[in-house]
Parts: structure tokens; sequence; C-alpha cells
């Protein structure tokens, strides 16, 4: 048992704040502003004193392990400034690779490089001639390689749209087999061994719950099977939970499984991203009148996946960024639910950039939820200057945040990691700071709650975890000051000091013997 003693923001539906928490076996057993009579003198109390308590973090929608082999196996790129910059990083990184089949690495935005392009594959070779580099963009939807991975390539990855052998680059459809391609070429310990380690460093951003989207290429789905089994051991150790979207359109894959949910990005993305300008619209590009984007799918595809899925009791994620995605991700579940009705699916849709009035409204309707990033709207990578002038005054429309909640939507917070850092602070700062439209930006609670109680809604978690109240899992965050006291300019000065998982303290470290162990012996966890 435990008492903790101070401001304590429960973020439940009343909003309320109050004095004491007591936790006892992992449970919340009483929340009130003075303690109840019975309770000893022996029992520990946690004064927070300026600090708050609040419920732990979730990420709604990352890419665990392809995060995971970015952050701890390979390197990450988006801190250079210009091409020669982005070059030695790559070289000095290469010097503990050299003796590894392939390299993945992240970040490259011509947006952030004083040359304002993409490096091309004669540079990369400059510096990694020796062995198959592939550089994945910022955005997640375009890369760069060097002559030793375009001669990895099967000869159908070179025929799709969007290869471009000279400069190494890959969009559109190339980019997704390319990337599925290399992703197939990484070493299974280093892919187990990045998986078990960024545990640690999600919970140092007070991150207690993730929803993981996984399905990139890997043989059999190694990253499936890799993620549920440690995902199984995390529970087991530290109660860190784990919600796993397969990235197919294969439901019977899913069903094999025995998971619940289905979808993300990859197999299931309707359309690519402002990036690459292959984001769905319904007109044209500011910048490119012939340039409508993608969509990857024919819609009866769309309208298909979604009914078995929808049948099959599946929840289901679809990626959609611009509006003419999100107009088909709404008419693919409309025709799902009228097929086969369910009151309470829970089925999402991811990023929902741009959206219509018309779509916003049956989304409510329809009980739809959006898993969106507003760490997206601040980011250095995809500056306001480039989207004005790729979408013109559309912009302004761009992630309304506020008309999402105002109508009614479930809005749950994420980072698309690698994409962005999965650093909730960062995605309260974004939310509460609109760049595009002030109007739109949420008040410091709903962008709390975006980050707690939503994660934890969509995908059914929300009668034990996600706010703090009377009989709920202790899952909970002590942050080093109190975000409601703060403006929301200065969101940022927040930090994390503690994240407790079923009442406990969160302590790192395990080894792969161990970690995998506990993941055999632990299949009842749900994810």
């Amino acid at each position: 048992m435990r008492i903790y003693h101070g401001k304590i923001i429960c973020l439940d539906k009343e909003n309320t704040i109050c004095n004491y928490l007591v936790e006892d076996q992992g449970r919340i057993i009483h929340l009130g502003d003075s303690l109840p009579s019975g309770f000893s003198n022996n029992t520990p109390v946690v004064e927070l004193g300026k600090r708050v308590l609040i419920p732990s973090f979730g990420d709604a929608h990352m890419h665990f392990s392809s995060w995971a082999l970015f952050a701890v196996s390979f390197f990450d790129v988006r801190d250079a400034k210009d091409i020669p910059d982005l070059q030695q990083i790559i070289q000095q990184n290469m010097v503990r690779h050299k003796k590894k089949k392939a390299v993945m690495a992240f970040g490259a935005s011509k947006h952030s490089v004083n040359e304002n392009r993409l490096i091309t594959r004669t540079e990369l070779d400059a510096v990694c001639p020796d062995i198959p580099l592939i550089l994945v963009c910022y955005d997640g939807h375009s890369a760069v390689v060097n002559s030793k991975m375009v001669d990895k390539f099967p000869d159908h990855i070179k025929q799709m749209r969007g290869f471009d052998e000279d400069k190494g680059q890959l969009f559109n459809e190339a980019y997704l087999s390319g990337t599925d391609h290399a992703a197939s070429l990484v070493s299974p310990k280093d892919l187990v061994n990045s998986i078990i380690k960024s545990y640690d460093l999600l919970a140092k951003y007070g991150v207690g719950m993730i929803h993981a989207t996984e399905g990139i290429g890997f043989p059999n789905d190694l990253d499936i099977t890799l993620v549920s089994l440690i995902a199984r051991a995390a529970t087991k150790k530290s109660r860190f939970q784990t919600r796993l979207f397969f990235q197919t359109m294969d439901v019977d894959k899913v069903l094999k499984r025995k998971l619940p949910r289905i979808g993300g990005c990859f197999a299931t993305a309707l359309d690519g991203c402002f990036g690459a300008c292959d984001a769905a619209l319904h007109e044209p590009y500011s910048h490119d009148p012939d340039n409508k984007g993608i969509l990857f799918q024919e819609e009866n595809q769309v309208l298909d996946f979604a009914k078995n899925a929808n049948r099959k009791g599946l929840q289901i994620e679809m990626h959609a960024i611009g509006d003419a995605a999100v107009s088909r991700a709404v008419k693919a579940i409309e025709a799902a639910l009228a097929d086969h009705p369910r009151k309470d699916h829970r089925h999402t849709i991811i990023h929902a950039c741009l959206i219509n009035k018309d779509d916003l409204k049956k989304i409510a309707d329809l009980g739809i939820g959006i898993t969106l990033q507003p760490s997206f709207l601040v980011s250095p990578l995809e500056p306001v200057s480039y989207l004005e002038s790729i979408l013109g005054p559309r912009l302004k429309q761009s992630s309304p945040l506020k008309s999402m909640i105002d109508a009614g939507i479930h809005v749950s917070g994420g980072s698309d990691a690698p994409v962005t850092h999965p650093d909730p602070i960062e995605g309260l700062f974004g939310a509460c700071n609109h760049p595009f439209d002030p109007a739109q930006s949420l008040s410091i609670v709903d962008a709390l709650k975006m980050f707690t109680y939503e994660v934890a809604y969509a995908t059914f978690d929300e009668t034990d975890r996600g706010s703090l109240e009377k009989g709920k899992i202790a899952d909970m965050v002590i942050l080093n000051q109190d975000p409601l006291a703060m403006q929301s300019q200065d969101l940022r000065s927040l930090k994390v000091e503690t994240l407790y998982l079923s009442g406990k303290e969160y302590q790192p470290g395990m080894g792969i013997p161990g970690m995998l162990w506990n993941g055999l012996t632990g299949r009842k966890a749900m994810i």
C-alpha cells in the first residue's frame, strides 16, 4: 500500500482533482481530498510537493519494431543540417555496422537541410559503398538507397511506380515494397534486442501502453511473432501494456493468430503522405494541378476488406491522410456497419489530416475513432511553409482537433514513431499550439486525455486504465510540475519523473533470455 499526497489530476469524465490517492496491490482504493480513518501511520507516503500525479501516458499509433530498430540497433539522421553533415553521420555510424547484412537509417528530410533536396544514391555510395543501406525519410513514405541495396532488390520492385534508380529514391508502391524487402535483410537478433531495449526507452517518456502496428516484410511475419512474445514478457515483468495491430488486409492471417485487431499503415494505407505529395486529395495539390495524390487500392478492395474484417469481429484501423482517402475509409466502414451492424466496434482512421465537413459528421455519427499525431504539427522536418506551398488555403483546415472533439469523436494521440519521437509531451505541445489555425488548439486537459484516457478507450481498456479512478489499475506518472497551471507555449518544459505500472515503479533492464522466457510463460497477457 502507498499513499500519494499533493495535486492529483484524475482525467476522468468529471475532470476530478484531489489531494490523496491510495494504491494497494496495484489498484486504486481511495481518491479524495482527505484520508479516511484507519490508515496505518506506517503506510509509505509520496509527497508530491510542486509535482503532480496523472495517469500514465499511452501512444495510440506507433510502428514499434521499426522505431525500435532505428532507436537501438541502427541510427537516426534527422538532426543533419546539410548533405555533408548527413554523410558524416552515416559514415561515423557505419563503423559499428560494417559486419551487418544490411543497414537501416531514419530521418532524411529535404526541408531540414540547406540544399532543400534529398540525398542521392551516388552520395550514399560515397560514404557507404559496401553494405546495403536504406535511409527512410522522415515521413515514413519515401526512402533513399545506395547501390548495394538496389542490387538486392528483385526486378518487380525496380519496375514499380515511384522507383527512381538513378537517384536511388523510392516513393509510392516502390517505397512500400522496397522497405519490406530491406526489412527482410535485418538480423532477427537485432530485431529481438531492439524490441526488448525499447521498452525502457518508452518508460522514460512516461509511456505505459502502446498500440503497435506491425507487419513490414520480415519473413513469416517475424515482427508480429516477436512483438507478441516480447510484449507478453514485458507485461509479466513490468505490467507494460502492448496492443498489437497487424498491418494486413488478409483477415485469415489475423484470425489464425487469434488477434482482435487488424490494420495500420503499409498494407492498410489507403494513400501516402504530404511529404511525398501522394496523400490522396479531392482537389489537386496547389503547386501541381495534375496531381491529386494516390489511392493505393481499388475502392472495392477496401470495401470488401472492411466488410470481411467487421463480420469477423475485428477492430479495424486504416491510414488515411488526404481528404479523398478519409472519404474512402469512411465509406468502407459505413458499408461494413450497414452489412453487419456493431454498436461498439471502435474502428479507427489513423491521421485524418485533411477531412471535409460531411465526413467529419459521418465519423461522429458512425462512432469511428480518429488517432492522430499532433507532434506532426510542430515538426521542423515538415515545416508550415512547405505545407502551405502544396496545400494553399486548405492548410488552415488541416488536423482540426477542436472540431473533432466538439463533434463528439474519440480522438486518441500517438507519435507514428519513428516519424516523430514517442514523446507524449511533444504531442501535448502540438495539440495545444496548433500552427495552422489557433482556434483548433485544444485545452491542456483535452490534450492530456488524448494521451491517457483516449488511448485506453481506443482498445477497450478504459475500464481498467486511462484515468485515475477507484478500482482502476494504478498506472501513473509523476510530472515535475503542474501542466494545468502552465501556458500552452511552455508545455515542453514538462518532464516525466517516475512511471508506475500497477502501482510499482518501473524498473528497467532485462536480458534477451529472461525476456523470452517470460514471454513463453506469459501467454495469457492481453495484446
